[in-house]
């Protein structure tokens, strides 16, 4: 078993930066600086009824005879010359059977991507992890005294930061695993030795290294669009659990303190937790332990919430998984390692981090669309990639996309990860157009003039959308 007049303004901007954080609103905050990316959106249907005209089984099924669109550029050309977009445009369309290429303006450009950089991290962990690995979280028991009835209990990380502080629930993927599962299974153990009083301590040495990466604007952090990488947290780091709030800045501590609560509610006493991280010694005995959601559902909901914590923490699981050390300085080039372990080509992609919030990121249409198609195209784990993917109109960051009378053509038919800073917008995924063909693409646009974001995402929605509807084959 050891197994406010001012207060008004102030209310108005805040509410303004939260849409802005959003995606809901253009960013015209510009406070040293101004920084938009996807963060925690919790996804609600819009704009479609939920159930309705689309399901990765459809996509998947799209006929092979379906008409092939022609004379895109006749259509595309003019709207991505919109003066909206302020910054260059880089895009790429292909058909999803064939590869061959539909439409391409400055394909081989490299633009900053933001959280599409996220497809590139997906892509990585399940062809490399496989879909149905899971991350362990443990108890460890040392210096147990049965004579005196005390151990030090070290909870220890193993890669899953979307743990809940209750009992483990197989319906979800936030919260698969439960600290109250682990404490009342360890409590168990304990009392078999005679153990009934413990202090604890954490242990997060699976990760090595700085917990932040110095390309991070200090502004994402009180965001929360970032936090400490460890590998363990509840709710990736997020306070309270539903909400958009700044994550923890001690989220192992938090998750330290959830332990100890349900261990004192499964009748150990806890006597103490040591202020600092401590490596269980070689010599502790395994108490309990809880499994996360597997790989597949993990990478879906970073791609779904445009979670940067726990890409973050994917992109080091990659990294510890080619034999790597743990870190964030390991974890870029060990996801681009990673692709081409799985003969997919990283083309000219540079990784300064494997979530998107750093700008010295940089991939081209071209290669985001390479590696789309080999997604569609396969048959193995990496073809889970396209349909984790956020639904327009429907779900995750593109919820409240795709609903107006411009773009809503795309609804429910456009499958993308979205990518949003301060001077980026950038758009990658699939379209099933109004014939059936399905399509892969990615448009970006980097460099754009503070406070435009809005309006040039406004043009490549737009611009998706009427592909989505062409029927010009």
């Amino acid at each position: 078993m050891w197994g406010a007049s001012a207060g008004v303004l102030v209310l108005a901007l805040a509410a303004y930066g939260t849409a802005d954080a959003l995606d809901r609103v253009p960013g015209v905050l510009t406070l040293a600086p101004e920084v938009v990316a996807d963060p925690l959106p919790h996804p609600t249907v819009s704009g479609l009824a939920a159930g309705s005209s689309w399901d990765a089984e459809a996509l998947a099924a799209a006929p092979a005879d379906a008409p092939v669109p022609q004379g895109l550029a006749g259509i595309l050309d003019p709207m991505l010359d919109d003066d909206r977009l302020t910054g260059p445009v880089g895009a790429e369309i292909r058909d999803a059977a064939t590869g061959e290429v539909l439409y391409a303006r400055n394909p081989d450009a490299g633009h900053t991507p933001a959280s599409t950089t996220k497809i590139v991290t997906a892509a990585a962990a399940l062809g490399t992890l496989g879909s149905q690995t899971t991350f362990t979280t443990s108890a460890r028991a040392s210096a147990v005294d049965a004579e005196a009835g005390t151990a030090v209990v070290h909870l220890v990380g193993g890669g899953d930061v979307l743990l809940g502080t209750g009992a483990s629930d197989a319906t979800r993927v936030n919260g698969r695993a439960g600290l109250g599962t682990l404490a009342a299974d360890a409590a168990e153990a304990l009392g078999e030795a005679g153990v009934t009083r413990v202090e604890l301590a954490v242990d997060t040495s699976r990760y090595t290294g700085p917990a932040f990466n110095a390309g991070w604007e200090r502004v994402d952090i009180s965001n929360g669009f970032i936090t400490r990488i460890v590998p363990l947290m509840v709710n990736s780091g997020a306070t309270p659990a539903e909400g958009d709030h700044a994550r923890s800045q001690t989220p192992e501590k938090d998750a330290l303190g959830a332990f100890a609560t349900a261990l004192t509610v499964a009748g150990i006493t806890v006597t103490g937790q040591r202020d600092e991280p401590v490596p269980a010694p070689a010599d502790a005995v395994d108490l309990a332990a809880v499994e996360s959601a597997p790989v597949s559902a993990v990478t879906e909901y970073f791609l779904q919430h445009s979670d940067n914590v726990v890409a973050e923490v994917v992109g080091r699981e990659v990294a510890l998984a080619l034999g790597h050390e743990g870190s964030g300085a390991a974890a870029p080039g060990a996801v681009l390692e990673a692709l081409g372990t799985q003969g997919l080509d990283a083309g000219s992609i540079h990784l300064a981090d494997v979530s998107g919030l750093d700008y010295a990121n940089r991939i081209s249409a071209h290669d985001l669309v390479s590696l789309l198609g080999a997604a569609a195209q396969s048959d193995g784990d990496l073809s889970l990639l396209a349909p984790a993917l956020p639904v327009a109109g429907l779900t995750g960051t593109l919820a409240e996309r795709f609903v107006d009378e411009e773009s809503r053509a795309g609804a429910g038919v456009v499958r993308a990860k979205t990518g949003t800073l301060s001077t980026v917008t950038s758009l990658g995924g699939t379209i099933l157009t109004a014939d059936d063909r399905l399509l892969v693409f990615a448009m970006l646009s980097s460099n754009l003039q503070r406070g435009t974001a809005g309006g040039a995402r406004t043009v490549l929605d737009d611009a998706v959308a009427r592909v989505a509807a062409c029927g010009c084959s």
